[in-house]
């Protein structure tokens, strides 16, 4: 191809990002409008807050969570799991639950009802 073609076909790419900024919702719209700003204390708890842009580079609900839990004895999971497996370990009013971080590493949110109270589980 020609230097001509190139140039022609990269101001088409740049023209296409151009558009996509403009479009809510899409990722590279977040990319260049901040979705939320939230207030912290200074550094070292001082007197002066700090205001925090936090962008969201996932569409909503990119990551879907596990939503109806299924468990496994405790003898089960001491099968299958090694001795330095790492779990978030959960009690409310007498119900316990151990949630692998290994399984959650590719879901990140659990919803689950715990002891009566609705929680998530992230990672």
């Amino acid at each position: 191809m020609s230097k001509g073609t190139w140039v022609f076909i990269g101001f088409i790419g740049l023209a296409v990002v151009a558009l996509l900024t403009q479009i809510p919702g899409t990722p590279v719209w977040r990319l260049f409008n901040p979705t939320l700003t939230v207030t912290v204390a200074g550094p070292g708890g001082g007197a002066e807050p700090i205001e925090l842009k936090i962008i969201s580079v996932l569409p909503r609900d990119a990551i879907v969570a596990i939503l109806d839990p299924t468990f496994v004895s405790g003898d089960e999971a001491a099968a299958q799991m090694v001795p330095t497996s790492r779990v978030i370990g959960l009690s409310i009013n007498g119900d316990h639950r151990a949630y692998s971080t290994a399984q959650l590493s590719s879901r990140e949110v659990v919803n689950d009802t715990v002891g009566g109270v609705p929680v998530a589980v992230t990672w």
